[in-house]
């Protein structure tokens, strides 16, 4: 087993942020790729809540999966321990794990059964249970603000489409046109909207759609993707692709006014994350030459540098008091997960596990 960081965008896609391709070779099966963006989702979403719902809530504990001896598990660990505790132990790939807002249930993608499905656990890593068909190729998913929905991103010969699932009666409805191609991107607050990315040439663009009535309107008509809405439910902050190939920072209303670019050069393949007072955006550039995290208005104004070294940082989400930033680094040639205060100071590591992380969430 061996996994490939690489610096494209899968379909211009980005779950939680960085993405991440993942060659299984089985002795069973023949050799077959499943791509992912980790949030929170080299964080999946988590979160990308990653990401799936927002990712950040005031609780300190982080959600992440692992790379351990050949098998991708999901852990948690708190802010006062050191040992992280492993939710998962079946054969094969855990991994996205993103909480729920409630806190009370963690979803996490892994291909246990074949296909890439979902599943959901209590916060402790009980009562896991499979919530789409075990067939299911799964590119993203989304938590509802209230937790009572799943937003899905489900490819059907290589098209993806959003499918809503809820997770109390496992019923779900599409969201989008089978005839179109399109990246989930997230909730609105108030959980009456869904703001997506489509991938169509002169169709592209973002669209945000009502998931129980019949309205959708664009917002956009560019190489746009990644949509996130603020926690205010006031402004969607997205990525888009310019004429040379590099990836600016944007934010715009929520209906698709104002639009104003507020950070270039920005690392496309990982996540950026709103504050949760809804003034602030972190996100990573690589403008010094250096993949390395900074934090800007929503206006633009006020952009600051985080990190500073040879490595590559990225991946950063905020906590839900707005105190801290969780993120990943490379510093040991092994990504770990570190914790800082939204100046950039007070650094400390999480996790010690000499294994790739895949995602993490908290």
């Amino acid at each position: 087993m061996f996994f490939v960081l690489t610096r494209r965008l899968f379909a211009q896609h980005d779950l939680v942020g960085l993405a991440v391709t993942m060659t299984i070779s089985k002795k069973t099966s023949s050799t077959f790729p499943i791509r992912l963006v980790v949030l929170t989702w080299l964080v999946l979403l988590v979160v990308i809540a990653a990401g799936c719902g927002d990712s950040a809530s005031d609780s300190a504990d982080a959600v992440f999966s692992a790379d351990v001896n050949g098998n991708v598990d999901i852990y948690k660990i708190s802010a006062d321990s050191d040992d992280p505790i492993r939710l998962t132990t079946a054969v094969g790939i855990d991994f996205a794990p993103a909480w729920s807002p409630n806190k009370d249930q963690i979803a996490f993608m892994s291909d246990r059964n074949g296909g890439t499905a979902l599943w959901v656990m209590d916060s402790e890593g009980e009562s896991k249970r499979l919530v789409t068909s075990p067939d299911t190729v799964l590119a993203a998913f989304r938590w509802s603000p209230d937790s009572t929905r799943i937003g899905l991103e489900v490819v059907n010969d290589a098209v993806h489409g959003i499918v809503i699932l809820d997770t109390e009666s496992d019923e779900s409805v599409s969201l989008t046109s089978p005839f179109e191609d399109v990246r989930i991107g997230d909730w609105s607050p108030d959980g009456d909207w869904v703001v997506y990315s489509a991938i169509e040439g002169d169709g592209s663009g973002i669209r945000r759609r009502n998931p129980t009535g019949v309205d959708e309107i664009t917002l956009t008509v560019y190489a746009d993707s990644d949509p996130h809405w603020s926690r205010n439910g006031q402004f969607i902050a997205f990525k888009r692709e310019t004429d040379d190939g590099s990836f600016s920072l944007v934010v715009m209303d929520k209906d698709g006014e104002n639009v104003k670019v507020v950070a270039s050069g920005i690392l496309a393949v990982s996540p950026f994350d709103w504050s949760p007072d809804s003034k602030q955006l972190v996100f990573v550039s690589e403008l010094t030459g250096n993949a390395e995290i900074y934090v800007t208005g929503r206006d633009g104004k006020d952009t600051r540098q985080l990190t500073s070294n040879r490595v590559v940082d990225m991946a950063p989400l905020w906590s839900g008091d707005g105190a801290s930033i969780l993120f990943l680094s490379d510093g040991d040639g092994s990504f770990n997960l570190y914790g800082m205060d939204k100046n950039g100071e007070q650094q400390v590591r999480k996790t010690s596990i000499a294994n790739l992380k895949i995602g993490a969430d908290w």
